[in-house]
């Protein structure tokens, strides 16, 4: 789930800065989503929790008001001290989506204070997208992807995997999008990977759900699909 992280840590970036107003201000902010995929022919249910600091976390804890019994701890992403995260265990997905609720944030910053704050999330889902067309153009030496508009997305992002591994991230997408085009030269693609002629890899179609708020900073939910690709041909 790697990529997701990604995406929401970002978001959570922008919103920071475009809030700072004293370089010096220590600000948090967080974010909660349900994650929607199929679990064999049936839809389940989980959370992804995210918070950002322009400082520096020694430990986070999230409670929501559904479950005041339960914790969250989050852990740090890839040992950033700016970025922890947590994500559902696949074993606890259910065909029972999260209720709606308040995330309160508890985060002990390693300067010695402590902040509070909150994440207000509906019980809003995403149907999970459909790609109708996932093929290599030999004409135009691309990858087309095309997909009916997901009912409720506010956006979307095309990942490639090799393996377990992402190899490619496309910028995000607009909700209206219909379609995407990736070449082996362009943009989006990790530091020194080339796609192989005549090897399999796997698309992800991510269908993003921005909260009331109306934009990307603060995600209500994502679902996503996959579908396989041999590039080249």
């Amino acid at each position: 789930m790697k990529p997701i992280r990604n995406f929401a840590l970002l978001m959570c970036a922008i919103s920071l800065v475009s809030c700072l107003k004293n370089p010096d201000d220590i600000i948090c902010a967080g974010d909660a989503m349900i994650v929607s995929k199929m679990a064999g022919n049936n839809v389940v249910y989980g959370l992804s929790i995210y918070t950002y600091t322009n400082s520096s976390f020694q430990s986070v804890q999230v409670v929501s008001s559904a479950d005041a019994g339960k914790s969250f701890s989050l852990k740090s992403d890839q040992g950033l001290k700016t970025n922890f995260i947590y994500e559902m265990p696949e074993s606890e997905y259910t065909a029972t989506r999260p209720a709606a609720s308040t995330y309160t944030f508890t985060a002990a910053l390693t300067d010695g204070t402590t902040q509070v704050f909150n994440d207000v999330l509906s019980d809003k889902v995403l149907p999970i997208p459909t790609i109708q067309k996932c093929t290599y153009n030999t004409e135009m030496y691309q990858l087309d992807i095309a997909w009916p508009v997901t009912e409720g997305a506010s956006s979307y992002v095309v990942f490639i995997f090799n393996g377990l591994s992402p190899v490619f991230a496309s910028y995000e997408l607009a909700g209206t999008t219909k379609s995407f085009a990736v070449i082996s030269g362009g943009n989006g693609w990790a530091r020194s990977f080339s796609p192989e002629t005549g090897k399999t890899y796997t698309v992800r179609l991510y269908a993003y759900l921005y909260e009331d708020q109306g934009n990307s900073n603060n995600i209500q939910a994502m679902s996503f699909t996959d579908q396989t690709v041999v590039w080249g041909k």
